[in-house]
């Protein structure tokens, strides 16, 4: 047996096993850092977020005859706008209603129970089973009793996350200084990225810059489009329901929160829409004025949804590979879970960056003498030389295929 294939049978699993120990001590100790700055390092992420989803317009703007300070202006004046009108109207009245529906859940099973269904009984046809009202009947009180309770349970890890980014978020140092630095990041984002270039090592910079293109393509492009579609479905939902809850006496302003909130929330795929409908369905049976409200909510945020699903999207998001909804949902509950509200932030780039990473992982795994139980000359290139020699393998492939 050769000394190279001692060495990758038996002698490197040492080495890799105090390479695994090192590399997970150097991540808890990360882990441990950012939980410990936290509420400084959100701030700082949250401007660089912002100047690099804003930088490609600022761009556009500047080319079109702006000045790059004037461009960023206009924008932080807009934000800040959107933030007045969040903290005056959107909050508040979101809030009210919460409460509301809180303190009307045993309200709302009553009317379930003594007006909801005998209406359909008598109304629309509907057989209402015995087995329901014997249901009701026998552990309505029971479910009321339990209303409070359960309500403190659903809203525990929506109070815990609120709780910490209000605790972030209350020093006024850091609601002043996210402008700041947003501005200041904006202003330099370029010559940022270009210095940036700089670090990488020299052999091998051209394929990390490439792979960084395809995380933004996969990141960037993507949420860039998700926040656009996000914006006008806030919009539809808005109009649609201030409508609906107008006509029922809900209340139209009611309908403009929620519409607003399930349109932005909608950045988080499929979360928008959840508690849009969850709140404007218990909205119109809390204050129960007939079937025909629920029927408009319910049409409000088909109509809605099947405009997203076949019109917007696809015409703003367009063809662009992103990620899907699964994996949103689980690299920001991880993120929130390992690193709090610093880890939400970095957990779309992370997951992107791993996206576009998979096929050279794998092409690195297929090579090594692990996965062919030999050793080869491919056992023994690099992660690099690896991934680059799958890539042109895969483009000569294309190119012969007819």
């Amino acid at each position: 047996m050769s000394e190279a294939e001692v060495w990758y049978r038996y002698t490197r699993y040492p080495f890799l096993l105090a390479k695994v120990v090192l590399y997970g001590l150097v991540v808890t100790a990360v882990v441990l850092v950012f939980r410990s700055v936290e509420a400084v390092l959100f701030p700082v992420l949250l401007s660089l977020l912002i100047a690099y989803l804003l930088d490609p317009t600022i761009d556009r703007l500047e080319e079109r005859g702006w000045s790059r300070t004037t461009a960023i202006g206009a924008f932080l004046a807009v934000g800040a706008a959107g933030l007045s009108t969040f903290v005056l109207f959107l909050y508040p009245t979101i809030a009210h209603q919460i409460q509301s529906l809180v303190e009307g859940l045993p309200k709302l099973l009553n009317s379930v129970e003594d007006d909801l269904l005998p209406w359909l009984e008598a109304n629309a046809g509907v057989q209402v089973p015995a087995s329901i009202d014997e249901a009701l009947a026998a552990y309505g009180e029971t479910i009321r009793a339990q209303v409070p309770t359960v309500t403190k349970a659903v809203s525990a890890g929506v109070s815990s996350l609120w709780t910490q980014l209000g605790a972030v978020m209350a020093s006024a140092v850091n609601l002043v200084m996210i402008p700041v630095f947003t501005f200041y990041f904006l202003r330099d984002f370029d010559l940022m990225t270009a210095s940036m270039r700089e670090y990488l090592p020299k052999g091998d910079r051209e394929f990390y810059l490439d792979r960084i293109r395809k995380v933004d393509e996969v990141v960037g492009a993507w949420f860039r489009g998700q926040c656009e579609v996000a914006f006008i479905l806030g919009i539809l939902y808005a109009v649609g329901l201030a409508l609906v809850f107008g006509f029922s006496g809900v209340g139209a302003g009611a309908g403009i929160a929620i519409g607003l909130i399930a349109g932005l929330l909608n950045i988080i795929p499929y979360f928008g829409f959840l508690i849009g409908f969850v709140l404007s369905i218990l909205m119109v049976l809390l204050d129960w004025n007939g079937v025909l409200p629920v029927v408009g909510v319910v049409a409000v945020f088909g109509v809605v949804q099947g405009l997203e699903g076949w019109v917007i999207t696809p015409r703003i998001v367009g063809e662009k590979v992103g990620l899907s909804p699964v994996v949103v949902i689980l690299s920001l509950l991880l993120g929130q879970e390992i690193l709090g509200l610093v880890g939400i932030l970095l957990a779309l780039p992370i997951a992107g960056g791993l996206r576009v990473l998979a096929p050279d992982f794998v092409a690195y795994w297929r090579a090594s003498s692990w996965y062919t139980g030999k050793v080869t000359d491919d056992a023994q290139l690099s992660f690099v030389e690896v991934a680059l020699a799958a890539e042109r393998q895969a483009r000569e492939s294309v190119a012969v295929d007819p």
